[in-house]
């Protein structure tokens, strides 16, 4: 039985529009007339008999069922690009600069790296570290490990790493005059902020450690630098499993109370969709979400 499929054309203008929100940017991506964009998908809509956006003056919305159709279109899409790399003889000759967290790269990165180049010897790597976010257009980044919330304008990000958040501090803490015994005795103890004091606020609040302040500390802009600072005693900060898990083991720091902060934000793999059409982008965004299936 063949495959009842609507055009190509049209699933290509679906995916992009979809992706990017907007008949202009797809219109652009694909190198066509926004009206050319507009009758592709009602070319689509019409074959399935549904709407797929919801059309305001100044936005566009998918409805249900594009919200349903486009992850699988997506996926499609991404898995015809590998076959077709696959196949070309031209496959992975190229250097791609790859932009990182410091601590995401020191900690998780690193020691998985070198399963990447067994894998893509072909593939050259040009490793930046920063934490800020990647202005793609502005800097000559062609994929980036970026900790956020997802929503990065005019990029695809994909969900790579989420973080716990627990109390860690030296041993010694834990046997002074003020005992790390009590959640409330944090307030005799210097708090350790990695960046900002949110992280900490959200923790006391979770904890119901209402005796203790949560804007006061030292802050930290580095959080191998902040954890350093916490086994070399200089207070106490808020600790990841994928950071401080061997420090924990060692018995280099301890974990003194049970209470652990989830968050809204994550790290992210994210880039312009135009970059994935380097097949060494693609396949080292593909195999850094590997990792986590």
């Amino acid at each position: 039985m063949g495959r009842r499929l609507p055009p190509l054309n049209s699933l290509k203008c679906f995916e992009a529009a979809g992706r990017l929100l907007s008949f202009t940017g797809a219109a652009n991506e694909l190198n066509v007339t926004q009206a050319a964009i507009s009758h592709q998908i009602k070319v689509i809509e019409d074959f399935l008999g549904v709407s797929l956006f919801d059309r305001y003056p100044r936005r566009l919305a998918l409805t249900e069922q594009g919200k349903a159709l486009l992850p699988e279109v997506i996926e499609a899409f991404d898995r015809v690009t590998v076959a077709i790399n696959a196949l070309s003889k031209e496959q992975y000759s190229s250097m791609i600069s790859v932009r990182l967290a410091p601590s995401f790269a020191a900690k998780w990165l690193s020691p998985r790296l070198k399963y990447f180049w067994l894998q893509y010897p072909e593939i050259d790597l040009c490793l930046y570290h920063a934490h800020a976010a990647v202005d793609f257009e502005r800097e000559e980044i062609d994929i980036a490990v970026t900790y956020g919330r997802g929503d990065w304008p005019g990029a695809v990000a994909d969900k790579l790493l989420s973080l716990d958040f627990f109390p860690v501090c030296s041993p010694a803490f834990m046997h002074n005059d003020k005992p790390l015994t009590s959640i409330d005795n944090l307030r005799y103890y210097t708090l350790l902020h990695d960046a900002n004091y949110e992280c900490w606020r959200d923790w006391l609040k979770l904890a119901g450690a209402a005796a203790v302040a949560p804007d006061k500390g030292t802050i930290i802009d580095d959080t191998n630098v902040l954890i350093q600072a916490a086994i070399d005693g200089q207070g106490i900060a808020l600790g990841s499993t994928t950071f401080v898990e061997d420090h924990l083991e060692s018995g280099k720091l301890v974990k003194p109370f049970d209470v652990v902060l989830q968050n809204e934000f994550s790290y992210y793999v994210v880039c312009p969709p135009s970059h994935l059409r380097n097949p060494a982008v693609l396949a080292f965004k593909q195999w850094l979400l590997s990792l986590i299936e």
